[in-house]
């Protein structure tokens, strides 16, 4: 079930294309992507919007060009637009309920952004894990906006071995109920693809329509790469567009195609 390892961007891994919305879920790596993608989005020319529905920790200046609080910026529907033309590549979002994270966009707010700004590239962090390894979505999660036109669905390989307790797994109940996992046991590669796959955890949340693809990241040597082929053998192959694994570094970035 795996195929060979090829090196490509992470745009045309996960198929994104000028004039997607693309909602980013799971644990362990969705902002590190999401920043990913818009680089390599504005190196083609995008003008790109980065946000979230849930809550992100604010942005530094590596990562994006500009930075915006709807809250705090009562006249950003003038000032936006022209910022984005200029600037390529901003991040939006709603609030800022203390100073180390911020609130994301409601569903109004997100409409009248894409209205106002029309962006060539639209990335939206749609889920939230509390900064744990591994995490499985609650009845309410992921939080995926009308208008998503791509999914991609993140799991960490360092979550690999972690006991299921509250410390490291967010809603661990969860993810026992779904895989059938104890408390204090460790998540294995199938407990990975048994959450990740299951139908009441993210494919419920995506249009089927809607193309979804898997990304086991932190693969930076063979050891995780033969983990990510693990969890590959144990995910039906029905339930993903692609599953890939990849490892994002700040002097290079490489997307090793498993499925």
């Amino acid at each position: 079930m795996s195929g060979p390892a090829v090196e490509t961007p992470f745009l045309d891994t996960f198929g994104i294309r000028r004039g997607d919305a693309v909602a980013i879920v799971g644990s362990g790596g969705k902002a590190t992507l999401m920043y990913r993608l818009a680089g390599e989005a504005v190196d083609r020319g995008y003008a790109v919007i980065t946000t979230s529905t849930t809550h992100l920790h604010p942005p530094t200046s590596k990562q994006t060009r500009g930075f915006y609080v709807t809250t705090e910026t009562p006249d950003w529907p003038q000032l936006i637009p022209p910022e984005l033309k200029t600037r390529r590549h901003v991040t939006v979002l709603g609030a800022r309920p203390r100073p180390d994270k911020l609130k994301g966009l409601d569903a109004d707010e997100l409409e009248k952004l894409r209205e106002v700004c029309a962006p060539d590239l639209l990335l939206m962090k749609a889920d939230g894990a509390r900064a744990r390894l591994f995490k499985a979505p609650g009845d309410h999660e992921p939080v995926v906006p009308a208008g998503t036109t791509r999914g991609v669905v993140v799991a960490s390989l360092k979550s690999v071995g972690i006991p299921l307790d509250e410390r490291q797994v967010h809603r661990p109940e969860r993810v026992g109920r779904l895989t059938g996992l104890r408390q204090d046991e460790p998540v294995t590669p199938e407990v990975i693809a048994g959450v990740v796959s299951h139908p009441e955890a993210y494919r419920r949340a995506f249009p089927e329509s809607v193309p979804l693809s898997l990304y086991l990241s932190c693969a930076g040597d063979e050891e995780s790469r033969d983990l990510a082929r693990q969890i590959v053998a144990a995910v039906p192959g029905s339930v993903f567009e692609g599953v890939y694994c990849g490892d994002i570094q700040r002097s290079r970035a490489q997307v090793l195609r498993l499925a």
